[in-house]
């Protein structure tokens, strides 16, 4: 159950000296529309990828959030997430062809996105064993 603890706060506080305080909404709004947009225009043109949709936007969410506290440490990293932001709304429309051509693609990626944020909810949650030094 510590697993869902990882899904407790979509937004951390941004009081006192947080981490997701700078440059937090400023990368973690623009991602979670990049995997929204990107998840829509892959799936929605197949009926059956639709449920995807939801994975795409928890990865945004979640994994947006956890980008974003990063950014406090490596402003670089802000940098790269307004690209990959600027990037899917100049390519939206090469996107949603690939996504409209492909059935199978885009449930791999689905799938392998899926597996990359149980995969940091995991790790994010597991119980450290203390050191016995």
């Amino acid at each position: 159950m510590l697993l869902f603890h990882y899904f407790r706060a979509p937004f951390p506080s941004q009081k006192g000296f947080s981490a997701y305080r700078t440059p937090g909404l400023a990368v973690h709004g623009p991602l979670i529309f990049a995997f929204s947009i990107t998840g829509f225009v892959l799936c929605w043109p197949h009926p059956i990828l639709r449920g995807f949709l939801i994975v795409w936007a928890l990865a945004g969410l979640y994994l947006g959030r956890d980008i974003a506290i990063l950014c406090h440490y490596n402003p670089l990293l802000t940098l790269i997430s307004w690209v990959a932001f600027v990037a899917v709304l100049l390519k939206t429309a090469s996107i949603a062809r690939f996504g409209t051509a492909q059935t199978l693609l885009p449930a791999i990626l689905s799938v392998g996105l899926g597996l990359t944020l149980f995969l940091v909810a995991l790790v994010m949650t597991r119980e450290r064993v203390p050191s016995t030094l």
